[in-house]
């Protein structure tokens, strides 16, 4: 195949375009590995991954990180394409719609607060049967919203996210909530404040039942951690995850690429301090 990269003939481009279409992730680190190389199956192999939408989001994301000017679903969406280099961002988002109109269309006026995240949780967690990842948190992928909306699973992190991103197009200002060893989504709209926890699909806590979770598992409960968190933190915390998760699965020279994004979002701050 690598020697078919560089064929200028359409017939041959067409075929070739296709055969790595059909190859998926190993057509995607096929075409990776080859544009390493100084030659001209090399530089065809770069073009290759441009047209196919497949080229390597991080530049994009370092010019994200040192805007300065954070927003919690283009972060992730670039992340993920950094994470992923073959999610298309326009399916996801438009997944993200199909999911918040599900939710209108299963809202009954008048509502509270309560039963429109008691909706997300359903559409979800019950029909699209999102999961909390159980079997391997190391596993980069699980880090990425595309492939957690595909494959129904993800760290609570990426579930909280998504759920925060439907829930914004459904017409709610939630928060995420960074806890210790935990992440969670904040409701602190109305008198009573509440927590929804992604990960154990969509069940819902008061502040004295998040302290008794992290009393539990012997992690701090300071007042800081109930508050919202940035979307700089969390994305910050993202990257972290994934340099442990690549560590782990002992890709080193990924690990160096996501804690790099950790050293960006530093000098950003230092920055605009």
């Amino acid at each position: 195949m690598r020697r078919l990269l560089d064929d200028d003939s359409p017939k041959v481009r067409q075929a070739v375009l296709s055969e790595l279409v059909a190859w998926k992730e190993d057509g995607l680190r096929f075409l990776s590995e080859s544009a390493q190389e100084k030659t001209s199956s090399g530089e065809a192999a770069l073009g290759l991954l441009r047209e196919l939408g497949w080229d390597d989001g991080r530049d994009a994301f370092r010019q994200f990180i040192r805007a300065f000017s954070y927003e919690l679903e283009s972060g992730f969406l670039l992340l993920d394409k950094v994470i992923r280099p073959s999610s298309d961002l326009i399916v996801t988002r438009q997944r993200l719609d199909q999911l918040a109109k599900r939710c209108e269309e299963l809202t009954v006026l008048p509502t509270t607060l309560k039963d429109r995240c008691r909706t997300i949780s359903r559409v979800l967690f019950h029909e699209e049967g999102l999961r909390g990842v159980r079997a391997d948190f190391n596993q980069p992928a699980s880090s990425s919203l595309s492939f957690a909306l595909e494959e129904k699973h993800g760290l609570p992190l990426t579930l909280s996210v998504i759920y925060l991103l439907v829930a914004r197009r459904f017409g709610l200002k939630l928060d995420p909530v960074e806890l210790p060893g935990h992440f969670m989504v904040g409701c602190f709209l109305g008198k009573s404040t509440f927590y929804v926890d992604a990960f154990e699909r969509g069940r819902m806590r008061n502040p004295e039942e998040v302290m008794a979770f992290l009393h539990r598992r012997n992690l701090d409960d300071s007042p800081q951690w109930f508050l919202p968190s940035t979307v700089g933190d969390v994305l910050r915390r993202a990257c972290r995850n994934l340099v442990h998760q690549h560590l782990s699965a002992g890709n080193a020279e990924s690990a160096r690429l996501f804690s790099s994004f950790g050293n960006e979002f530093d000098e950003a701050y230092r920055r605009a301090s």
